[in-house]
């Protein structure tokens, strides 16, 4: 996790160079803070026999830096980068439960499609991201890191301006995305388990803080 934390800062850096230079008037910079609902379960399937046990997975937390360019009054580009992430357990007839938490580093690019009413803007938007995703599982000590995954995702939301150069907003979205784990399996009674059908399939939202400039 360590080189892709190192990754997430280069490319907030590289972004937020990018955003001072280039974008110029009609941009703005936005926080975004809330929940992430995965609404897949997880599954693990046996690599030798027709086996699989389902997990439940919980609501998490999800936050994101993110800088957007209006190229017209109705559409905005905006490139992100962030990190959500969930927990939950999944059990078998002959062991105990399995703790497991997943935590994901998305970067990711959206096209939002604005309709300005009076001074509020609800819009929806469409995008895709690179998502690089970690997996740990107690008591089996295992760690696990996914490669990036491409996924996609969409949305709608609103702003509204409380001055010139600052808005809130509401966000909502849901992605679809699937990592990969190379193969990795688990072990549960001595007997090793494929990662088999975990997705990040879900619902963020998030308030949003802006700044325009």
């Amino acid at each position: 996790m360590k080189l892709r934390h190192s990754l997430f800062l280069l490319v907030v850096l590289g972004v937020a160079g990018l955003a001072s230079t280039a974008f110029g008037e009609g941009s703005y910079v936005a926080l975004k803070a809330g929940i992430y609902s995965p609404s897949e379960t997880f599954d693990v399937s046996n690599i030798n026999v027709e086996t699989t046990f389902d997990g439940n997975t919980d609501t998490g937390v999800d936050a994101e830096i993110a800088f957007g360019h209006y190229f017209l009054r109705t559409v905005v580009l905006e490139l992100g980068a962030g990190y959500f992430k969930s927990k939950g357990t999944f059990d078998t007839e002959t062991t105990e439960s399995n703790d497991f938490e997943f935590n994901v580093i998305p970067i990711i690019l959206s096209g939002k499609f604005m309709i300005p009413i009076g001074s509020v803007s609800p819009y929806g938007e469409v995008g895709i991201g690179a998502y690089f995703t970690s997996l740990d599982v107690s008591n089996n000590a295992n760690s696990f890191s996914g490669t990036a995954t491409f996924g996609i995702h969409a949305g709608a939301g609103i702003n509204v301006p409380v001055s010139d150069t600052v808005f809130l907003g509401l966000e909502g979205r849901y992605i679809w995305a699937e990592p990969e784990f190379g193969g990795e399996t688990i072990k549960i009674n001595d007997t090793d388990y494929a990662l088999d059908g975990f997705k990040l399939n879900g619902f963020t939202t998030t308030f949003v803080v802006g700044f325009v400039f």
